[in-house]
């Protein structure tokens, strides 16, 4: 017998006690992809890529962030800074050498900022082009949820501009802000057809919580019918797809990781898994995030998403850390003793972020999509607002981009590209993700040329 072929908006349905309308998006089946539901998911390349801006505040330490050799496999080595990162070097692409033509003295952070993110100057205190993440999404994007964008800390920069509360931007008087609280995001994923949080909602997911039917209970009834229509491996994919949504459910609910394990704040108290609200970056936090991103790409209820784990210039405080009490931009990174190599503090920061993204990229490795996972099928453009926060260097930007976008990233590989305008990053990724356009930026930001041998 010949099955018929899912649709891939196929969601499941039911209704709360409440009466509220509940959806809950399924990941990509066998089902789904031909009368068959085998013949394109003989090859990761068949399915289109997904797209992540990952952003962490204040740079790096360069002279410990840049990998020695330059090459592919086992010709370079993951530099220190990078070596949370060990798990996934095979999915890894580092871009060095690159230079943030834009960074303007006095505002070093907000146009670095948007030199990274947007490749033009700023107009006073507003940025003048869309972000990449938008850029994509042009191309990309279906559904109703054209991004998604989220973030750890809340933690405030100085200055009024544009570039220091948000790096996704629609274009100019466009912020796209981030949610940093996991309830609120699972309820904008899971909670129903409200895809646009507003103010005068802001208890909406605590309200969630007391219904007496769980969103998955609401639904059981229509998986155990579609699961009938479904091949063995098919079937296995949905159960693992709906235990990991009620154990982030179950986790949001009661203030703990997925495992059980209370949730530890710098002041070793055990909060619930909600908004930062002491500019901390708390691991839990995080933890929470990253799995609710990796199920909005695993069910492409978005196929684009910013995660700014911290803002530009950042006042964040990495308390639960040993010696970090202080405020990581002022004092941390622009006044502790040391240069680009030895700053201890800057670089037990810089290597937290890395672990923190670390999870998010073990989170996407282990979520089946098509015939592989989600780091095959994703670009990921993971960078920042300087070079070397102590200074605002500009040269030595950190650029990462990792996931193998469908086939069209080796990884496993280091280039180094000395002096070369930042821009080209972001043409560069605008074109792996099926831009067929030939510059990117404004001004001094304006490049013509992606960068030379990435891709394949």
């Amino acid at each position: 017998m010949t099955m018929k072929p899912l649709d891939r908006r196929t969601v499941l349905r039911g209704a709360l006690a409440t009466g509220a309308a509940i959806t809950i998006p399924l990941p990509l089946l066998n089902a789904m992809l031909n009368e068959n539901g085998t013949a394109l998911a003989q090859s990761a390349t068949a399915l289109s890529p997904l797209y992540v801006t990952w952003f962490f505040g204040n740079g790096s330490l360069p002279g410990l962030w840049k990998p020695a050799k330059t090459g592919s496999g086992t010709a370079w080595d993951l530099s220190a800074q990078l070596k949370p990162l060990a798990d996934h070097k095979s999915y890894i692409t580092v871009v060095s050498g690159l230079e943030g033509k834009l960074v303007v003295g006095g505002v070093e952070h907000p146009s670095g900022s948007a030199a990274a993110t947007t490749g033009a100057p700023l107009n006073g205190n507003a940025v003048r082009s869309e972000s990449i993440d938008q850029t994509v999404a042009k191309i990309i994007s279906t559904g109703t949820l054209k991004s998604l964008e989220v973030g750890v800390t809340p933690a405030t920069p100085n200055g009024p501009q544009d570039s220091l509360a948000t790096v996704s931007h629609g274009g100019p008087n466009a912020r796209r802000t981030a949610e940093y609280d996991p309830k609120a995001v699972f309820t904008r994923l899971f909670g129903g057809g409200n895809t646009t949080p507003t103010p005068a909602q802001p208890d909406q997911a605590a309200k969630l919580a007391k219904v007496r039917k769980s969103v998955l209970d609401a639904v059981l009834a229509d998986g155990a019918r579609l699961e009938q229509r479904l091949g063995a491996a098919d079937k296995a994919r949905i159960e693992e797809h709906l235990t990991t949504i009620r154990d982030l459910e179950k986790s949001l609910d009661a203030g703990t990781t997925t495992g059980g394990t209370p949730a530890v704040c710098g002041d070793q108290t055990a909060p619930t898994v909600g908004k930062d609200t002491k500019s901390e970056a708390p691991p839990e936090v995080n933890t929470a995030m990253s799995k609710l991103t990796t199920l909005a790409l695993a069910c492409e209820k978005t196929r684009v998403i910013t995660n700014m784990f911290s803002l530009p210039a950042a006042h964040v405080y990495y308390r639960h850390l040993p010696n970090m009490n202080d405020d990581f931009h002022d004092t941390i990174c622009h006044t502790d003793p040391g240069d680009k190599s030895t700053q201890t503090r800057v670089d037990t920061g810089v290597q937290y972020a890395m672990r923190c993204l670390a999870e998010f990229l073990t989170d996407m490795k282990n979520t089946a999509h098509g015939a592989g996972n989600l780091l095959d099928q994703t670009l990921i453009y993971v960078t920042s607002d300087t070079g070397w926060g102590k200074v605002h260097d500009k040269t030595e930007w950190p650029v990462l981009l990792i996931g193998k976008a469908g086939g069209k990233l080796k990884g496993d590989e280091h280039f180094n590209y000395p002096g070369e305008n930042l821009s080209r990053a972001l043409l560069t990724v605008a074109q792996l993700m099926g831009s067929t356009t030939t510059s990117y930026g404004l001004d001094g930001g304006k490049v013509t040329a992606a960068l030379p041998g990435i891709g394949v």
